[in-house]
């Protein structure tokens, strides 16, 4: 028996309570056939957004606003998809349109200011964001999103502070993981003490801030290091008197205090750490064992990485598609360059579509760990990577590199440095416009080694 409006409705709502989100996607769509009411497309479109489907979801807002104009959380609601498909001009257009009925809609004043960084208007956003927190100092999103503009516009010493509300709001980072140890707080001092550093964020963060513990080593007793399983072995080998462990491991009894990793700059009185010459080096017998393995190889020899971890929100706007490099990878053949694919994770696809290039060599799981892929960094005369914990190995390494950054990169790279702004030896190709690679891959070409 067919069911009715009110059968689907429940159902559909039961799924996405559950999290079932593909089960009530499916009940949307089938009440949609038999109901298709505004509040219907809006539903379907939010559960196409908890799905990462905002290209799919825009429409179905865009419907739904068309047949209720007034609905300012449609708009709002469309807003963020915009912002996620990397179209923040039209998100702007539709906060504007917000507020334009209601001055004071706080989430509309949010979401604006999100686009305004989105578009490199940071010191704008900045300025709306101040605002925001001014009138409610415990408004954690309004914080964060403040430390995130002053970070690109290089005004660490609020930035910093302003930083630790990363760990509450709407998108909180995941709790560190529970431990004996007391936990620093901001404005304690670490001077002589024993200090538990735990990472936390993407192995990129770690890569990149676990040169600030050789200034911790100055003011403590000790400082142990737990990190993430991918960094612990590559990282003891670096430090071998240090005590690394793996992020839950239970910590030395004598420790005092534990403090996140991105939290050292504010601990360390750090308003800018600057940029890194190579504070890591590659295993010796590591990088013997792959020039063996490379053999016979060209003169000019160049590694690359052209996706970061597909489990975050924002890789499909920072990774870049594979037939957009083509001119570079056509550019580096002519030019006699052999190309190494730092992708361990290269998809079946992504495989048969590089092995039209005969020059190019997909390791894959051949590297089996970060020294593996710090080796043959070390055999490479370039090395080009999209923001990934690639280009950040790289740059710890002091290997010649290039990093292909979106529009608005993640705030580790400021604005408008085009050398030097996180790593010494790399150097920053960034689009033109959101969602515009041609210009930045063209860039690459010229630089080829």
């Amino acid at each position: 028996m067919k069911q009715n409006a009110e059968e689907l409705q429940q159902l559909a709502v039961a799924a996405l309570s559950a999290g079932r989100l593909n089960e009530a996607e499916a009940r949307y769509r089938d009440l949609l056939s038999v109901h298709p009411h505004p509040g219907v497309l809006h539903n379907l479109a939010l559960v196409l957004v908890r799905l990462r489907r905002d290209a799919e979801a825009v429409p179905l807002f865009e419907q739904s606003l068309a047949a209720r104009p007034e609905d300012s959380n449609a708009r709002l609601a469309l807003s963020n998809a915009l912002l996620h498909c990397d179209r923040p001009r039209d998100a702007l257009t539709r906060c504007d349109e917000v507020l334009a009925v209601d001055p004071g809609d706080r989430d509309a004043r949010q979401n604006r200011a999100v686009a305004l960084r989105a578009l490199n208007r940071h010191a704008e956003a900045a300025d709306a964001l101040q605002t925001l927190l001014t009138e409610d100092p415990e408004d954690a999103d309004a914080e964060f999103n403040l430390a995130l503009a002053e970070l690109m516009l290089g005004r660490y010493a609020s930035a910093w502070v302003h930083y630790e509300a990363r760990w509450r709001g709407s998108n909180a980072q995941p709790p560190l993981p529970s431990s004996i140890t007391p936990a620093w707080q901001p404005g304690e001092s670490l001077a002589g003490r024993t200090v538990l550093v735990q990472a936390e964020q993407g192995l990129g963060d770690s890569i990149q801030f676990v040169r600030l513990l050789r200034r911790l080593d100055r003011i403590c007793v000790r400082a142990d290091l737990q990190v993430q399983p991918e960094l612990v072995a590559f990282l003891r080998r670096q430090w071998p008197a240090r005590r690394i462990d793996t992020l839950g491991t239970k910590p030395s009894p004598d420790l005092e205090t534990r403090i996140p990793l991105l939290s050292l700059p504010l601990a360390l009185g750090l308003e800018d750490p600057g940029a890194a010459s190579a504070y890591l080096q590659a295993d010796p017998k590591r990088i013997e064992r792959w020039s063996q393995r490379l053999k016979p190889r060209s003169s000019r020899l160049i590694g690359f990485a052209w996706r970061g971890n597909p489990k975050k929100r924002h890789d499909p706007l920072r990774s870049v598609p594979l037939e957009e490099l083509r001119p570079w990878l056509e550019a580096a053949e002519a030019k006699g360059c052999s190309v190494i694919a730092l992708q361990r994770d290269a998809s079946l696809h992504e495989r048969e579509w590089l092995a039209r290039f005969p020059h190019v060599n997909v390791l894959g799981e051949q590297l089996s760990d970060f020294d593996d892929t710090a080796a043959v960094m070390a055999l490479a005369d370039q090395v080009v990577s999209v923001d990934t914990s690639v280009i950040h190995l790289a740059g710890a390494l002091g290997r010649p590199a290039i990093i292909l950054l979106r529009f608005c990169s993640d705030w580790h790279w400021g604005l408008d440095r085009p050398d030097g702004s996180t790593y010494r030896s790399v150097r920053t190709l960034r689009q033109p416009a959101p969602g515009h690679w041609g210009q930045a891959v063209g860039a690459l070409i010229d630089l080829l080694p």
